[in-house]
């Protein structure tokens, strides 16, 4: 069986500079946001000891700075088979 770990996810512009990213992960997950190079890597891996994704998921909120006018943020996730990117977002013109 395959398991998602993001669900829904959203992005909320705060200010001219600013946006609020929100996203639902598995319970046993844990998610980590890092910049780098003008882009935002959002990592959910599973919690030590687990095995599979849960399918109860939790929300998770993060705040990320508009980096030359644009938002770019991947979704990587870290699955005991592999790491699987989905999906990668684009915001312009901001």
């Amino acid at each position: 069986m395959t398991y998602t770990m993001l669900g829904m996810y959203s992005f909320t512009q705060t200010n001219e500079t600013q946006f609020e990213i929100s996203y639902e992960i598995p319970d046993n997950c844990n998610s980590n946001i890092l910049e780098d190079k003008g882009e935002y890597l959002i990592s959910i891996k599973l919690n030590p000891g687990e095995t599979d994704p849960s399918t109860s998921f939790t929300g998770v909120t993060d705040t990320a700075d508009v980096i030359d006018d644009s938002l770019v943020v991947t979704f990587e996730q870290c699955e005991r088979t592999g790491t699987i990117r989905k999906p990668k977002l684009t915001i312009l013109e901001v």
